[in-house]
């Protein structure tokens, strides 16, 4: 770009950019509600699908983990989350064409 040629006296440069946090520096990066949420419903889809492969062994006290279930919760609450994500943070694409 020639900057002395390309911009005229009264014109507008509007730049958008993203920074990378440091989070040892910026220690609320790791304390966002959403991220917290996101990461215990993907833990809970592991989990899910790890206790699956034994379904129906009883545990202590008579207790039966269902792995199906536990996977099953765990996927519409990443769906959720992520429609969440998508209205309340996502831009609109429209505003991107111009």
């Amino acid at each position: 770009m020639d900057w002395k040629n390309d911009l005229q006296i009264g014109e507008y440069l509007i730049i958008e950019c993203y920074r990378k946090l440091d989070p040892t520096t910026f220690t609320d990066v790791n304390d966002d509600i959403f991220l917290k949420r996101y990461v215990t419903a993907l833990f809970k889809k592991q989990w899910g699908a790890n206790l699956s492969k034994f379904n129906g062994v009883a545990m202590l006290g008579g207790v039966t983990l269902n792995g199906q279930q536990i996977y099953s919760e765990a996927l519409s609450d990443i769906e959720k989350l992520e429609t969440e994500l998508r209205t309340t943070y996502e831009l609109n694409p429209a505003l991107m064409i111009g």
